[in-house]
């Protein structure tokens, strides 16, 4: 997700610098090698006197991140990366959330109204870190934004995460039988993600921010337009073996912060979708 962040500032004529584990070779921008969790060389690189700093760092490994103990790390990371920016120049701090934080809801969720019910580990440390880091900031002028993502595709996505792995199965004429069905999610590109975080900076918004597209789909659904999309035919025959799943409502509400301040995707399912077959 940070890839194509950085691709949108970058041609949006900002200075970036990149601190992560590993270069890519798909972003032209000054790149440290590193480790956040050596914190006393990570901070090494605010010689650079940055205005802005992004802060995407987090487990998202499927099957591993929701409830993996590293989770305290990165939300003990936050905490002190809050306490060091208030002593440095940066005049912005945005940290990306994560929709996981409302839980389970019966409706669209809303930055600033819905209250969050966290309930994995992943989530309830991201909710930690948000407490922390305003209490950390309270008495300081630096602006914070926390962008909660709700979810994340796009082209390079890791092969095990839903999207990839629908794609891969039905152009490879396999059998796809779902295991959730009834749960509604918001789906928004990386690109559109990336055009929010380019808002955010250019605007004037509260603290809690919903980087959504205000749209659900079932995972059926989902999988109906890759099939339309691939020319494949509907495998109607498997929807009796499709579980209903776990009901839950992962959407943003169209009257977010975000959307309410003039801002809006560009992408819908299936133009992302289309996108990504296109890479």
């Amino acid at each position: 997700m940070a890839v194509p962040i950085i691709q949108r500032l970058e041609s949006e004529g900002h200075q970036v610098l990149v601190f992560s584990r590993m270069r890519t070779a798909r972003v032209n921008c000054q790149q440290v090698i590193g480790d956040i969790f050596y914190f006393e060389e990570f901070i090494k690189v605010f010689d650079w006197k940055p205005q802005v700093v992004i802060h995407t760092a987090w487990i998202t490994t499927p099957g591993i991140y929701r409830n993996d103990i590293s989770n305290f790390q990165y939300a003990e990371f936050t905490t002190n990366l809050a306490k060091f920016v208030t002593r440095s120049d940066v005049e912005h701090l945005i940290i990306l959330g994560t929709c996981a934080e409302y839980g389970r809801q019966v409706g669209p969720s809303m930055a600033g109204s819905t209250k969050p019910s966290p309930s994995t580990l992943y989530a309830q440390q991201k909710v930690a870190a948000l407490h922390s880091v305003r209490e950390t900031l309270q008495e300081s002028d630096l602006r914070l934004t926390w962008a909660r993502i709700f979810y994340p595709y796009g082209p390079n996505q890791d092969s095990k995460r839903l999207i990839p792995r629908l794609i891969s199965s039905l152009k490879r004429g396999e059998s796809v039988a779902l295991a959730d069905t009834s749960s509604i999610y918001d789906w928004i590109t990386t690109r559109d993600i990336a055009s929010g975080i380019s808002w955010i900076l250019n605007n004037e918004l509260p603290v809690e921010i919903d980087v959504g597209t205000s749209f659900g789909y079932t995972n059926l659904e989902l999988k109906m337009i890759l099939e339309e999309l691939l020319e494949i035919n509907h495998q109607e025959a498997l929807r009796k073996q499709h579980n209903f799943g776990l009901n839950e409502v992962f959407v943003a509400s169209k009257n977010s912060p975000l959307f309410t301040s003039g801002w809006s995707p560009e992408d819908s399912l299936r133009s992302g979708l289309n996108w990504v077959l296109s890479q």
